[in-house]
């Protein structure tokens, strides 16, 4: 019988193959950031055969990212809570000047981090960090405009917004600078979001207690003007407008939903009860809808962080995720349950030391 041998270069290459059909199967099963990057850093065949994509990190749960006291009292780091698991894992934000306040502010799984020394405030620090692979892109500085609320990101436009306020500042990843530019006719920015390429705002013309008046818009910016175009969509938002009681107090949530804007109303706020609208550009208005197709919204009071699809594990379909000081809330869009959770580490006890969180999608790198 002849006998068989295979030179060390053949066992080599044998070892490294992985099957391409099996790809998914695996990232499918890996439901844990911990999981998936042992299973990467275990040999090179896995690290080659498993890149850092929207599909192969679909299976991955949103986590909390949780913030220390600003104060700078607090002992605890910054970490990863994953909502599943109950479990804190191991995170580092880039080092940062001693004495540093930091600000962050979530973009999927990359953060912009704003380093603001108390003792010095004339060169704050900005940078967007990615936070699976660590790669980092360092942002003109200072912020553009002051009490940062809200960073937007489209393509390769970065913009930012305070709340209720009438300036934005815009950049492109790698310029030089920030560019400023202010709303005419007195309106005030209440939400901005990006919904395929197109960055929307919902713009207030003044708080009313009685009477709020909102307005969704395009935003045209230019690099060459001061001054922020909005291409106004639809008549006025009210309680009338949206067919709701009369006296209804608005709390309005700009989102947006598999590639459509979407309008979230507060209604009550203890138990927490919300109305959601679906604009409709083809006749030009808000529809009020029930179901989110089984995706999930997530927001971080007040705003919008993102949108997850129905394949996502450790959520639940048609659900609004509202995230406040490490308490968040889930509401049902179909049923009007509501139930509301505390962020506990692995003995139980609620988490001290942290002021607050924000949502991070590891399946949105």
């Amino acid at each position: 019988m002849a006998s068989t041998s295979s030179t060390p270069a053949a066992v080599a290459a044998a070892a490294s193959y992985f099957p391409p059909e099996l790809i998914p199967e695996v990232a499918s099963r890996l439901t844990s950031l911990q999981d998936f990057f042992a299973l990467r850093n275990s040999c090179r065949a896995y690290r080659a055969a498993l890149p850092l994509t929207p599909s192969n990190l679909a299976s991955q749960a949103p986590l909390l990212l949780l913030l220390p006291h600003r104060d700078g009292a607090s002992a605890e780091l910054p970490a990863l809570f994953h909502i599943g698991l109950r479990r804190r894992l191991r995170f580092r934000i880039p080092r940062t000047r001693q004495g540093d306040i930091i600000l962050v502010f979530t973009l999927g799984c990359r953060v912009i981090i704003c380093d603001d020394n108390p003792r010095d405030r004339s060169h704050p620090q900005l940078r967007m960090v990615h936070l699976l692979t660590g790669e980092e892109t360092r942002l003109p500085g200072p912020a553009p405009v002051a009490n940062l609320s809200r960073f937007v990101l489209s393509g390769d436009l970065l913009v930012t917004w305070s709340y209720f306020c009438n300036t934005i500042g815009f950049c492109r990843l790698g310029a030089a600078g920030w560019s400023v530019a202010s709303i005419r006719g007195g309106y005030l920015l209440v939400g901005m979001i990006c919904v395929k390429g197109t960055v929307y705002a919902l713009a207030s013309t003044g708080y009313h207690f009685y009477n709020p008046t909102y307005l969704l818009a395009a935003v045209k910016l230019s690099d060459s003007s001061s001054s922020v175009e909005l291409e106004f969509l639809g008549e006025a938002l009210s309680a009338q407008t949206l067919h709701l009681p009369v006296g209804t107090e608005l709390g309005f949530k700009l989102a947006e939903c598999r590639g459509e804007p979407i309008l979230v109303v507060t209604m009550k706020i203890n138990p927490g009860v919300y109305h959601v609208f679906r604009w409709k550009s083809g006749e030009a208005k808000w529809v009020r809808i029930t179901s989110l197709d089984g995706c999930a919204l997530f927001f971080a009071v007040p705003h919008f962080v993102g949108c997850l699809g129905p394949d996502h594990p450790g959520i639940r379909k048609d659900c609004i995720y509202v995230n406040n000081e490490g308490l968040w809330s889930e509401y049902s869009s179909v049923d009007g349950s509501f139930r509301r959770s505390d962020v506990v580490n692995p003995q139980g006890k609620i988490l001290e030391g942290f002021s607050s969180s924000d949502w991070v999608f590891p399946s949105m790198c």
